[in-house]
């Protein structure tokens, strides 16, 4: 889902049960690889690059990706900071990432009595995958710390975005960088208008588009699925809002109420896509839904 006009059902960051999608690392340690080499070749590091674990050895040797298939990584968990063991049961390189950078990591979580069960739940195709990325965001999705690093499940928001192509990491060729892009998207899948509180619900048809290209909106297509333009998003929340994806959740007067920045530029007649471009540089992700 990295390029070109792409569909998904937006879902919000949920909590599964006794783990939140997206758990917040301070610190990787690997306890067990399970094709570390023969002798004394000791692990020297882990560190985090785009999507990839990437274990050192003292020897030089470098693993990752389809390396570690089999491996279990004992990780530290910033929340209640108990180490936490993580099996890397199966790899891949994400088949819809045109650049071939995104690694997608089929995680289960090992109890206290070797017991694996799923780190991630389903996502919208039905897949269980995660991967790390560096830095840390909070539940809400706001990135908080350049810091130590955060693993990510694809049914995430966090997730969700690096698959479209809003990768945080990335610096494109004419000095942009995606990061602040990663940041809006996540607002954007989250239907966090105001910054700090989603709204979003599971099964909403939502399309995601910017204007550097990377996701590209549809306007026949959106015209057949009753998609219409719903807001423009900056890192901090929305820079104005059309309608509100889910009215049941939050209506116009309510989001008004509870976003005195957004006053004046809420409702059909204060928020087009031409409009917000003229209303902050910020604006950088635009969204239609139904």
């Amino acid at each position: 889902m990295g390029h070109g006009n792409v569909r998904f059902l937006g879902k919000q960051t949920v909590t599964l049960p006794g783990l939140i999608v997206s758990l917040l690392l301070s610190v990787v340690f690997v306890a067990a690889v399970a094709n570390t080499p023969p002798g004394n070749d000791k692990i020297a590091a882990v560190t985090v690059e785009g999507t990839d674990f990437v274990v050192r050895l003292a020897s030089g040797r470098e693993m990752r990706g389809a390396d570690l298939k089999g491996a279990t990584l004992t990780l530290a968990m910033t929340a209640d900071g108990e180490p936490r063991r993580i099996r890397i049961d199966s790899v891949k390189t994400d088949p819809d990432d045109p650049d071939r950078e995104t690694t997608l990591y089929h995680l289960f979580s090992i109890d206290e009595h070797g017991v694996a069960s799923e780190l991630c739940e389903p996502d919208a195709q039905g897949e269980r995958w995660g991967f790390p990325l560096r830095g840390q965001w909070d539940p809400e999705g706001q990135h908080v710390s350049d810091k130590g690093y955060t693993l990510n499940c694809t049914a995430s928001a966090q997730g969700k975005c690096v698959r479209f192509g809003y990768k945080p990491w990335k610096t494109l060729q004419d000095g942009t960088s995606l990061a602040p892009y990663h940041q809006a998207c996540v607002r954007a899948v989250r239907a966090d208008y105001c910054g700090g509180h989603g709204t979003t619900r599971n099964g909403m048809l939502v399309d995601i588009y910017d204007s550097l290209g990377i996701m590209v909106r549809d306007p026949a297509g959106d015209t057949a699925a009753g998609v219409h333009f719903e807001a423009a998003w900056t890192p901090s929340g929305a820079a104005c809002v059309a309608h509100t994806r889910v009215p049941e959740k939050i209506t116009l007067q309510q989001l008004a109420k509870e976003c005195p920045r957004l006053r004046g530029h809420i409702g059909g007649n204060d928020c087009s896509e031409e409009g917000a471009k003229k209303l902050s540089d910020q604006v950088l992700i635009f969204n239609g839904s139904r």
